[in-house]
């Protein structure tokens, strides 16, 4: 058979143009499939994988690293473990991203729930979805033990030569915004060590701190300058602890939350936290049974 060099060059055109769509064709495929990655939500990845990726903030000794094994430890670590079990799925601790970072976190996909259970701010609540209640943790105003301005009144805090010392982000603004606005804020940032906060009352560069009774008492044991509890007649607050998830992981919240409402009845919750309950009196309360 003879060819003309008109008919050669249109085979030639017709390979090149065949491979040219093949191509084409993959990088669409390829382009939708990362597509559908992306738009993959938590909970569908969740079920996916069979595995949830936490994020957490560190707040020993609720929540803490272990600096040689970087094993997670804590109460906290204990009841994300136990929910995961519930739901015959694999628990990754995947980042350590601060309590300020961890609503970021969650909307970008980064890990898909906040293990590190978090209060119920309304400020916080516009950005993540939060489960059924864990637990409730009441919070204490504390000042220097040799300051003696504090004698109980709420006034005597609600004052503008008053500093409260607080993280970025973090609960204690929005406590002293309510109850406290004449107040000073001295903020820091938020993957700040608990105890340098602390620090900043202990050394006089504020005035009053919000906190739990276990982490002054820690503060106190291993230091010369203390901090005293002010004799508030009521904590400054009683914060719900919630696990939470991104503000539209609606199946995801109700799987975790599901989870914890069937710990609660079964009284695997009470079980799981009956050490740490003993050993700090008080610092978790958990809900009440509505029967």
């Amino acid at each position: 058979m003879i060819y003309t060099k008109r008919a050669c060059w249109g085979r030639l055109f017709t390979r090149v143009q065949g491979g040219y769509m093949r191509i084409i064709l993959s990088l669409c495929l390829l382009f939708v499939s990362v597509q559908a990655m992306a738009e993959e939500s938590a909970y569908d990845r969740v079920m996916r994988t069979n595995e949830i990726r936490c994020g957490y903030g560190i707040y020993a000794p609720w929540i803490q690293k272990d600096l040689v094994t970087g094993e997670i430890k804590g109460v906290m670590a204990d009841i994300a473990e136990a929910v995961a079990k519930q739901l015959d799925m694999k628990l990754v601790w995947g980042e350590e991203t601060g309590w300020g970072n961890l609503p970021t976190s969650l909307h970008n996909g980064r890990v898909d729930v906040s293990c590190s259970t978090l209060w119920n701010d309304p400020k916080r609540g516009k950005l993540v979805a939060f489960s059924d209640i864990v637990f409730y943790q009441p919070i204490y105003a504390y000042a220097r033990a040799d300051d003696d301005r504090f004698t109980g009144k709420m006034e005597e805090i609600n004052d503008e030569n008053v500093t409260i010392t607080m993280i970025d982000g973090g609960y204690s603004k929005s406590v002293a915004d309510r109850l406290f606005p004449k107040a000073k804020h001295n903020s820091m940032p938020q993957m700040t060590n608990w105890s340098e906060v602390i620090l900043n009352v202990a050394t006089g560069k504020a005035d009053v701190i919000f906190s739990d009774d276990i982490f002054i008492k820690d503060f106190n044991a291993n230091n010369e300058r203390k901090l005293k509890k002010i004799p508030l007649a009521e904590p400054v607050a009683h914060f719900g602890n919630s696990f939470a998830v991104g503000i539209k992981e609606q199946e995801l919240k109700e799987m975790i939350g599901n989870a914890v409402k069937y710990m609660h009845q079964t009284g695997e919750m009470e079980a799981i936290t009956a050490d740490f309950r003993a050993k700090y009196p008080g610092a978790m309360i958990l809900p009440k049974k509505p029967y």
